[in-house]
C-alpha cells in the first residue's frame, strides 16, 4: 500500500459508510441501506474513484490525511467545506496534504453530504456490500482507526456544478394500495402542503399535514421498496427510505419517484413538502436525465478561476488569464 490514510476525527452517529446498497438480502430480514441522496452519492463517486462513500449528516464531520497526499471529492447541498483557512462550496475535488484536515459543516439547508476517497480500502464487504445500517449497526466500522488509500500528486481543487435542484414538489407514482384511498383523498394529498416532523432518520421520514384516510387497513404485509409511503391509522404518512424494514402492513398510497427521492431526503424537520402525481414515463425520463448529468460533471468555470480557487492556490484576481496585466 502507499502508506497514505484517511481518518475520521471524532466520529459521530451521523457518519456512515454507504455504497449502492445491500441488494438481495432483504429476504433474510437485512435492510438494503445505501445513500439517502443517490444523486450526490453517484456524483461523488464520479469525481473520485472509490467503492463507496462516507455519508455525513447534520452532525458534520472532520477527516484528516495521514502518511501522504490524498484525493477526495465532496458533494452535498448547503454544506460548507473547510481546509485550514480555505472555504469551498461543494461539489469539489480536492487533494489533502498529509496532516491537513477537511471539515464539513451543514449550512442553512441540506441534510446529507458525501465524501469519496481515491483508492480507499474499506475492508471486507458484509453480505456483498460496504453499506452500514445506522439503526442496527450492521456493517459498521471503526471510523476513527483510519482507512488505507491511494497516495496521489498534489493538485489544485476543482469545483463543479451541482446537477440537482432540491426545490419544487416531489413527484410520486401510484402505490400498490392506491385503490384503498378515495379519489378525493388522493386529490387532497397532491393539493395540500405537508411538513416533515421531528421523527426522521435514515429509516424513514414522518409527515404532518392533512389526514390521509384509507378506506381500510386490512392488508397482508408485503415488501417495502425505497420511497414507499405507508399510511398508518392516524392518517399521517411515513416515507420508507434507505434503512427501511423489509416488510410493512400499512397501505401504501404512493411511491416517491427515484429522481425525486433526494428532493425529499435533503429536507429538514418542519420543512414544507408538496407532492404531485406523475406517470412511469415521466419518472423514468427524469431519472435518465439525472444519470446523464452525473456522467458528465460540469466544471464550475468562471474564466477558469474564482475567488475560492484563487484563495486555495494563493493567487489574486488579475494575474491569471489571457487578459491579465503583464
Amino acid at each position: 500500500m502507499s502508506g497514505a490514510r484517511i481518518r475520521v476525527v471524532d466520529p459521530n452517529p451521523f457518519i456512515t459508510v454507504q455504497d449502492a446498497g445491500r441488494r438481495g438480502a432483504m429476504r433474510y430480514g437485512v435492510s438494503e441501506s445505501g445513500p439517502m441522496d443517490w444523486v450526490r452519492y453517484r456524483l461523488a463517486r464520479r469525481l473520485v474513484d472509490a467503492p463507496a462513500a462516507f455519508e455525513v449528516g447534520l452532525g458534520g464531520a472532520r477527516f484528516v490525511a495521514e502518511g501522504g497526499t490524498v484525493r477526495v471529492a465532496v458533494t452535498g447541498p448547503g454544506f460548507v467545506v473547510r481546509i485550514g483557512e480555505t472555504t469551498l462550496t461543494p461539489p469539489a475535488r480536492i487533494t489533502l496534504e498529509a496532516g491537513e484536515t477537511l471539515s464539513l459543516t451543514p449550512g442553512r439547508h441540506g441534510m446529507w453530504a458525501y465524501v469519496t476517497v481515491e483508492g480507499i480500502d474499506y475492508g471486507a464487504p458484509v453480505l456483498g456490500s460496504f453499506a452500514t445500517n445506522a439503526r442496527t449497526g450492521f456493517g459498521k466500522r471503526d471510523l476513527a482507526s483510519g482507512f488505507a488509500c491511494a497516495a496521489v500528486d498534489p493538485a489544485a481543487p476543482e469545483l463543479f456544478d451541482d446537477p440537482y435542484d432540491d426545490a419544487g414538489p416531489v413527484a410520486v407514482l401510484p402505490g400498490p394500495q392506491q385503490h384503498m384511498f378515495s379519489e378525493a383523498i388522493r386529490a387532497t394529498f397532491a393539493a395540500e402542503p405537508f411538513h416533515l416532523s421531528d421523527a426522521i432518520d435514515r429509516m424513514g421520514y414522518t409527515l404532518v399535514g392533512p389526514k390521509v384516510e384509507a378506506v381500510s387497513h386490512d392488508i397482508v404485509s408485503d415488501g417495502i421498496v425505497e420511497g414507499a409511503m405507508q399510511v398508518p391509522g392516524n392518517g399521517q404518512p411515513i416515507v420508507q427510505l434507505a434503512d427501511r424494514a423489509p416488510t410493512g402492513g400499512y397501505p401504501k398510497i404512493c411511491v416517491i419517484a427515484a429522481a425525486d427521492r433526494p428532493r425529499l431526503a435533503q429536507r429538514r424537520p418542519r420543512d414544507e413538502v408538496r407532492f404531485r402525481w406523475v406517470d412511469v414515463g415521466e419518472a423514468a425520463a427524469r431519472r435518465r436525465a439525472l444519470l446523464d448529468a452525473i456522467a458528465t460533471p460540469v466544471p464550475r468555470i468562471r474564466r477558469e478561476f474564482d475567488a475560492e480557487l484563487l484563495a486555495r492556490v494563493n493567487l489574486v484576481g488579475g494575474v491569471w488569464g489571457q487578459d491579465a496585466a503583464p
